[in-house]
């Protein structure tokens, strides 16, 4: 044994061949290590993958089918509130489950008394049988606390409802259990009046999740809101058994984990142990609805692949090792040159060459750590850089919005102190009138002459409309934003609603300015559109237009431009509307003239109120003895 070791201490190759050889199998044996726990990574990982694709698949084509199922419950729905009789009503139910083949039954159920004529309750309900589609009207029982109807009545929206059994003593029903897409059907004025509810089969909803699976052991399931078991291939557990109540809390703490996971709509994978068999569950919610579906994959057909690596690792290794005894000497070639480029890498970093990418390498020895950990140097570099210059550009950008922000806000103030201080004067003005004339009145009623009381009585009522006038178009200039919609079905005749305003600016002071009305409409022209809203445009542009006229004329004419727009033009000969101004004319609480009377709302609302009667309102550009507003409607 001395002579064996003194030889190798004396042989110089010797020694540097074996330490090359021991190198190289530690690397070899490193490296197909890393190599094969990388490989069961990327078997783990794929098979993974498969295995969620196949349950977002899965989830797909059921959301699929439940969506077909909503689209045509909702297709239904604008036919039942459109003709809310019993025989069409009878027809859609039956409609439905005819033209959507994967539709169990449909009903539509209505509040109690609905239709009088059948007494309290009302029901139409169609099932498909093996061949056919009955359709009937339903017993008499107390569907009213059945979940299919009480879920979307005390939710106030449509919503799927957990599988359940739909018998009834002497009624229709379905003999199988059914899933439920239950919606509220509400009238016109937003008043409940029943529910349209569309079934599916849970033995067929079974089917379709069942239909597909990753590996030859893998089932699917699916819970519903409390855990229960709708869709698993153990039928003693369908509806009766829950994931919470079929297990040992203590003995499998890792399913009941799984069942608060899936109920609380999460999405993922989890390794539990089924039946004493390691197997990882992927489970996700399905969109729409308070269930949960699930793939469960037994951790041995996952990883198949990778244990027949085994039998390829120990061939690998001997064939490795010959291959590196043969081309040992390429070693120190093969580690040299990646540091030559390390080096040169190096040097393009300290140039300041940050942005220009750096190859990386495969190896997985300390050379290739090295190069790729300078790799990610420069990549960090580069980024910490980019993420500098956005942040300056991104505080620029708020600074730049901070400004113009506090530019609003100021504008904001001063507008919003200007009105509260016109508010104050314009109400104050009429309550001071109102209030000397009722001391007056009080104090020296029997000494006044009839006509004078008369006029006082006028006098008080013109500003007390003026300030109910005023307290309108606050509320409504507080609502300007809150998607106001107007009811535009109710029959108007233009000239007797004109001829109401005319009369209202008549009224008002001054009386000195003269109102020319001009139009071709015969006097019993009607239209469709809101009375109240058409006289609030026509009497705030006309107020307007007698507020500049300057004691001059008004003119108003209402002319037919087609078969379908009524168009208003009001003009006025008074100071007009300078260029500049022309844009801030329709700004709520925006005052061209700040001594003139008014808040500044009354265009602006006028403006809003066109727009909910479905028409515009403009100023006319081309006009300069004054102004001219051009007011047009729909009159269909």
């Amino acid at each position: 044994m001395k002579s064996v070791f003194f030889h190798i201490n004396r042989s110089l190759s010797l020694k540097l061949s074996l330490g090359i050889l021991l190198f190289v199998v530690m690397v070899f044996v490193l490296s197909l290590g890393f190599l094969f726990q990388r490989s069961r990574q990327l078997v783990k990982q794929e098979a993974m993958e498969h295995a969620t694709r196949m349950l977002e698949n899965t989830a797909l084509r059921v959301t699929g089918y439940l969506n077909e199922v909503e689209k045509a419950t909702d297709n239904m729905e604008w036919l039942a509130i459109k003709n809310l009789q019993p025989d069409s009503l009878y027809n859609y139910t039956r409609r439905v489950v005819e033209l959507n083949p994967n539709v169990n039954g449909c009903s539509i159920t209505m509040e109690p008394a609905f239709f009088p004529q059948f007494g309290t309750p009302f029901s139409v309900y169609s099932l498909r049988g093996h061949d056919t589609i009955e359709t009937v009207i339903e017993g008499k029982y107390n569907y009213y606390e059945k979940v299919w109807y009480k879920t979307p009545r005390e939710r106030n929206e449509a919503c799927w409802v957990d599988p359940f059994n739909d018998f009834n003593e002497g009624t229709l029903s379905s003999p199988v259990m059914i899933a439920s897409y239950c919606k509220p059907l509400k009238n016109p004025q937003g008043d409940f009046i029943g529910v349209i509810s569309t079934d599916l089969s849970i033995e067929w909803l079974s089917r379709a999740i069942t239909a597909e699976k990753p590996y030859p052991h893998s089932y699917c399931m699916m819970l519903g809101t409390d855990g229960r078991y709708f869709v698993h291939p153990d039928r003693l557990k369908l509806v009766k058994e829950s994931i919470f109540s079929s297990v040992d809390a203590h003995k499998h703490h890792d399913i009941i984990v799984l069942g608060h996971e899936m109920t609380s709509g999460k999405t993922g994978n989890m390794r539990v142990n089924v039946d004493g068999k390691p197997c990882i569950v992927f489970y996700q919610p399905l969109k729409g609805t308070t269930w949960s579906i699930a793939l469960v994959c037994p951790e041995s057909e996952i990883f198949a692949g990778y244990n027949r690596l085994g039998y390829i690792l120990i061939p690998l290794l001997v064939i490795g090792l010959v291959l590196m005894l043969i081309v040992c000497w390429k070693i120190v070639q093969h580690f040299i040159r990646p540091l030559d480029q390390l080096a040169q890498q190096s040097r393009h970093i300290t140039a300041g060459h940050y942005h220009k990418p750096l190859p990386s390498s495969n190896r997985v020895d300390v050379v290739g750590h090295l190069q790729n950990s300078f790799v990610q140097m420069q990549q960090s570099i580069n980024a910490n850089i980019s993420d500098i210059q956005r942040v300056n550009d991104e505080a620029e950008r708020r600074n730049s919005e901070l400004q113009t922000a506090n530019a609003l806000i100021e504008d904001s103030d001063r507008r919003k102190a200007a009105f509260i201080h016109d508010v104050s004067l314009q109400i104050r003005t009429p309550l001071n009138i109102i209030a000397g004339f009722m001391q007056v009145l009080r104090e020296t009623f029997t000494l006044l002459p009839k006509e004078e009381v008369v006029n006082f009585a006028e006098t008080m009522k013109q500003n007390a409309d003026t300030i109910q006038r005023m307290s309108t178009m606050i509320f409504d200039v507080s609502r300007m934003d809150g998607g106001q919609k107007l009811d535009l079905s109710k029959e108007v005749e233009v000239i007797p609603a004109v001829q109401n305003v005319i009369k209202s600016f008549e009224e008002k002071a001054p009386h000195d300015v003269v109102l020319n009305f001009t139009t071709t409409l015969p006097d019993h022209f009607t239209i469709h559109t809101n009375r109240l809203y058409l006289n609030r445009v026509l009497r705030e542009l006309l107020i307007n237009a007698k507020k500049f006229a300057s004691g001059k004329e008004v003119g108003m004419t209402l002319t037919l431009m087609d078969s379908t727009t009524l168009r208003f033009v009001i003009e006025d000969k008074g100071v007009g509307i300078t260029e500049a101004e022309r844009d801030h004319v329709f700004i709520p609480f925006v005052k061209l003239d700040s001594f003139s009377e008014g808040l500044g709302l009354g265009l602006g609302l006028s403006q809003q109120y066109a727009h909910l009667l479905g028409g515009t309102l403009v100023l006319d550009s081309t006009y300069t003895e004054g102004a001219r507003f051009i007011f047009d409607i729909p009159c269909t």
